[in-house]
């Protein structure tokens, strides 16, 4: 006979953490080939590091630049978090996860987006897009990760049904 220890005083695994704030992704289109090495080495160096801004000077160089309101943020009490990507497909959904990964002790962000359109199809003309949140604050400290999820919707060339 099998028997299963029930041990609920175990703490979760992740605890979803509030979002305070969510910006509207920003995009712009960029044609690689008519950007110098400078401004590549900065998009990509955007794309390769989310940002964690707990004062207004540590907001990044970014080609699209930021609307008053991101000068309006509490940095007293609240955190920024900024993530960039590169793409070459539409948006058509996204939705923000902002967790603490209790066994890492790390502050999580992820952003889920939806696309309906072709993916990974070559060509020189992309859009960075910038997708920022507002959190409460996280100490300087802390462990910050990010990643994105990407999910096609609607019909996929593979699986037409």
């Amino acid at each position: 006979m099998f028997g299963s220890c029930s041990n609920n005083d175990e703490p979760a695994l992740a605890v979803a953490l509030p979002i305070s704030g969510t910006f509207i992704p920003g995009s712009i289109e960029l044609d690689l080939n008519q950007i110098d090495e400078a401004q590549k080495r900065n998009i990509f160096h955007l794309v390769n590091n989310m940002q964690v801004v707990n004062d207004i000077s540590q907001l990044p160089d970014d080609p699209m630049g930021f609307s008053p309101t991101y000068y309006e943020i509490d940095f007293n009490e609240c955190t920024l978090l900024i993530k960039y990507i590169l793409h070459d497909y539409t948006i058509d959904t996204y939705t923000n996860r902002y967790f603490r990964n209790t066994t890492e002790n790390s502050y999580n962000w992820t952003v889920i987006i939806g696309t309906n359109s072709d993916t990974y199809v070559d060509k020189d003309d992309l859009y960075l897009t910038r997708f920022a949140i507002i959190v409460k604050k996280i100490p300087s400290d802390a462990q910050v990760k990010s990643w994105f999820s990407l999910t096609s919707l609607g019909k996929h060339p593979n699986n037409p049904k």
